[in-house]
């Protein structure tokens, strides 16, 4: 409730501060917004200033080797060694054309000494430079001074503005034979430059536009044209002073604190009106002129004015919800009031909760305890029927056993007693036989010994990578009594040294409990029982199977539960199964029991298969 009480002092009095703080910021925001849009314009134009100038001295550069490399061949220099009058270099006029023409320069000539041309590409045209005298051209004075040379003029005989590049033409001595010139056209390069996206122009040192996309510009002056230009571009006839007048660019104003002037020019479409731009410029870096782009001011301004809206109607919503927030205080107010009231009632409601689930868990506590100990008394128990089990076949074995004890014992008698008498008798020899007679047979003993005192002692729970082999001769071994009386065969076929996971002891247990099955499944003829072990990717199946009647098919579904049993009263408890059933799960195995269409029963295990050494568990 006092939340709600703070919200009622608050709301009458925010709105107007809160209306002063949205007008300052988006003041400041139209202010920091303008400065951004034009320091972009600014780096943009710059970039674009330099793409500019990049083009412009690689479209001189291709043709600025062409004069020193046409005035070193060997023909030119051969011809002017000649010193013919114009007119009469026919071969040299035809090669300069060929020249001409694959460099696609606009002429190719050749200057005598004195200035006048003496060959020239356009010897055949109608406007020819043959017989024509330029010696008052800088790059002609230059050249015959002996320095390549270039210069910017419109020319006196076409009229037409060019770019010239000169070369001395010097001979074996070192003489200067006179000088070979290559022309240019501008057009060319202006019809690049007007495929940039903001009009650029180039002035010459006067400061007049020589180089433009925009014809309106060209032969223009930005300012006026000092004396000293004016009589160096009467002395070169660079153009005819008379037809430059003033650029139509006047100043507009400035950006970022003067530092960038801001323009009124024609716009590109002539039908335009002119349009504001922002005037950047940067000298040509092999020359002494100056490129100038005017970026479009007014298309920046279309956009400042579209982010401007778009500031000012974000301002209007910012307001609308604030608006929105202070008309919707008191429904809130309310809200939370009711909200409050409604949380103390939660809280009450979630204690009450909280002490019935203590309860309830209390009670499940001790349900876990019990059934924890439940499983310990279970496993316990199942181990205790192991052992048991063990001591019931011990128990089965024991007619099989004191015959198996008894006749050894007899047979070490009666060797005993001939040795006595061979010894008496001086007959060392035939003493010695009956002794080493009495001791493979006490050894047979020891052993079988060994075997029932591992088998009977009680097993652990440990798993580990068993031998499966081993295990099956050593139950074999303890059945052997059992199987002499009941006339049986017994064969082992398959990867008897394939490894599995589990234990030797309890998987010894297993065996014997499906082998006695089988022998007590066959009362009425020899038993044959065949062990088979199967390798099945990541498992092993041991198949044991029995001629015997087979397993009833009321019985398939039940033969693995405790205390269920098939065969007659006293001779069996219907555990043997059911314990060997939960061994071969323990292992993580399986246990199935089938009838073969041939007769007889098949039992299945199947074990997980073990990669690692076999290591007989500890059992």
């Amino acid at each position: 409730m006092k939340q709600a009480a703070g919200l009622r002092g608050i709301g009458g009095t925010a709105a107007l501060p809160l209306a002063v703080l949205i007008a300052l910021v988006a003041g400041a925001s139209l202010l920091l917004l303008s400065h951004v849009f034009r320091k972009e314009a600014v780096e943009d134009g710059s970039a674009t200033v330099e793409r500019v100038s990049e083009t412009i001295e690689t479209w001189f550069a291709r043709y600025s080797a062409l004069a020193p490399i046409y005035a070193r061949d060997p023909r030119v220099i051969a011809a002017m060694e000649q010193s013919r009058a114009p007119g009469e270099l026919r071969e040299l006029n035809l090669e300069l054309e060929a020249w001409n023409r694959l460099a696609g320069s606009s002429d190719t000539y050749v200057m005598a000494p004195d200035g006048t041309t003496l060959a020239a590409s356009n010897w055949n045209g109608e406007v020819s430079f043959v017989g024509q005298n330029f010696a008052y051209r800088p790059y002609f004075k230059n050249a015959m001074a002996g320095e390549p040379a270039e210069f910017f003029g419109l020319g006196t005989t076409s009229g037409l503005r060019g770019y010239y590049f000169s070369a001395p033409i010097v001979g074996e001595g070192g003489a200067i034979l006179g000088v070979l010139v290559v022309k240019i056209t501008i057009d060319a390069l202006e019809r690049t430059l007007r495929d940039t996206a903001h009009p650029v122009f180039v002035t010459d040192e006067a400061g007049v536009i020589i180089i433009s996309g925009s014809p309106a510009l060209r032969l223009t002056a930005l300012g006026e044209i000092d004396e000293t230009d004016r009589a160096r571009i009467e002395e070169t006839r660079k153009f005819a002073l008379s037809a430059v007048t003033p650029a139509p660019i006047e100043p507009a104003g400035s950006w970022l604190g003067g530092e960038f002037p801001v323009v009124r020019a024609p716009a590109p479409n002539a039908n335009a009106e002119p349009r504001s731009y922002l005037h950047l410029s940067r000298a040509l870096p092999s020359r002494e002129w100056r490129l100038h782009l005017l970026y479009d001011a007014a298309g920046l301004n279309r956009q400042f004015w579209i982010a401007a809206l778009a500031l000012a109607a974000a301002a209007i919503a910012i307001s609308s919800l604030i608006a929105l927030a202070l008309q919707r205080r008191r429904r809130l107010i309310e809200r939370l009031g009711e909200r409050e009231r409604a949380r103390d009632a939660l809280e009450r409601r979630v204690a009450l909760r909280t002490a019935d689930l203590t309860r309830a868990n209390e009670r499940l506590e001790a349900e876990v305890a019990e059934r924890r100990a439940a499983e310990a008394e279970l496993r316990r128990t199942q181990s205790e029927l192991i052992q048991a089990g063990k001591l019931a076949a011990l128990g089965q074995m024991s007619a099989g056993l004191s015959h198996e004890f008894n006749q050894p014992l007899t047979a070490i008698r009666s060797y005993s007693e001939n040795a006595i008498a061979f010894f008496e008798a001086g007959r060392g020899d035939r003493a010695a036989e009956n002794l080493g007679r009495v001791l493979r047979l006490t050894e047979r003993m020891a052993q079988l010994s060994k075997h029932l005192t591992r088998f009977a002692r009680r097993s652990p729970d440990g798993i580990s990578p068993v031998r499966v082999g081993p295990v099956i001769a050593e139950a074999l071994t303890l059945l052997s009594a059992r199987i002499e009386r009941a006339d049986a065969r017994v064969t082992v076929e398959g990867q008897v040294d394939v490894q599995v996971f589990g234990g030797a002891v309890r998987l010894q247990h297993v065996v014997m409990n499906l082998v006695g099955n089988a022998i007590d499944a066959s009362p009425s003829g020899p038993p044959v029982i065949a062990i088979r072990l199967e390798p099945r990717g990541e498992e092993v199946a041991m198949i044991v199977e029995d001629n015997g009647h087979g397993i009833p098919d009321a019985a398939l579904d039940s033969i693995f539960d405790p205390f269920f049993t098939t065969k007659e009263v006293g001779k069996g408890l219907g555990l043997g199964l059911s314990i060997s059933y939960n061994i071969v799960r323990d292992f993580g195995g399986t246990m199935q029991a089938e009838n073969r269409s041939e007769g007889g029963a098949r039992m299945t295990v199947t074990l997980r298969r073990a990669e690692a050494p076999a290591q007989e568990a500890a059992e």
